[in-house]
């Protein structure tokens, strides 16, 4: 299936009110017309001010028509008039994922099944950026010997994705925690399971990763994950 990530950055102190505005006016104009919202999240750590969301589409020229009828709906007019009032965004961003075949999600609209403890939640976002040619064999790698130990060990992964649009050559996985001490604790554990050593030094001679980048991200209100 295909996910459309976008991050928004807003000015500082305007993210809120940006919030507000989209999920009381946004939200249910795109809810009518695009590609279900798989999550919804604004960023704790990283860099900040910012709104990540994703929505899914499992034939992507759904997401062309979508994208039409919302242009001519009265309600996204309003919204984006209002949105320019409030001058609250600074930056968008948007990137075309293609999930693997290990991500937990694979259909748009697929209902989310919290699996972590407690009523909290932030996630681990991370995007790894590889040399050319590189990633197929660090992915394979990953599934094979890391995926297994970091499923025994850390919190509930959520997506596992690479770029078709944007920045090629990328991955852009979630994991969700309870909380920071949550994800400390189980990550200290998975760093000692001999499994997470193998794939280490089975990575280790790949020379494929060029860059890692992470985000603690944490659930809007109406965000699908939380």
């Amino acid at each position: 299936m295909f996910i459309e990530q976008r991050i928004y950055t807003a000015n500082p102190g305007k993210l809120p009110a940006w919030l507000q505005l989209y999920e009381a006016e946004a939200a249910p104009v795109s809810a009518r017309h695009m590609g279900p919202l798989i999550g919804f999240f604004t960023t704790e750590f990283g860099p900040l001010n910012k709104a990540v969301f994703f929505r899914g589409y499992d034939d992507i020229d759904d997401r062309a028509r979508g994208m039409a009828a919302r242009e001519a709906d009265p309600g996204w007019t309003a919204f984006r008039q209002k949105s320019a009032a409030l001058g609250a965004l600074r930056e968008q961003e948007a990137k075309l994922l293609k999930t693997t075949a290990f991500s937990p999600i694979q259909k748009a609209g697929q209902p989310f099944t919290r699996r972590i403890g407690g009523t909290t939640m932030i996630v681990d976002h991370r995007t790894y950026d590889f040399h050319p040619g590189k990633a197929n064999a660090w992915i394979e790698a990953y599934e094979k010997l890391a995926l297994p130990g970091q499923t025994k060990h850390l919190g509930q992964l959520l997506l596992f994705a690479v770029t078709e649009c944007g920045p090629i050559n990328q991955a852009v996985f979630m994991w969700a925690y309870e909380s920071l001490g949550d994800r400390d604790r189980r990550r200290t554990a998975m760093a000692a399971d001999p499994g997470w050593g193998e794939f280490l030094k089975a990575t280790a001679g790949l020379g494929a990763l060029k860059q890692q980048t992470n985000m603690i991200l944490k659930p809007t209100s109406f965000s699908p994950i939380r």
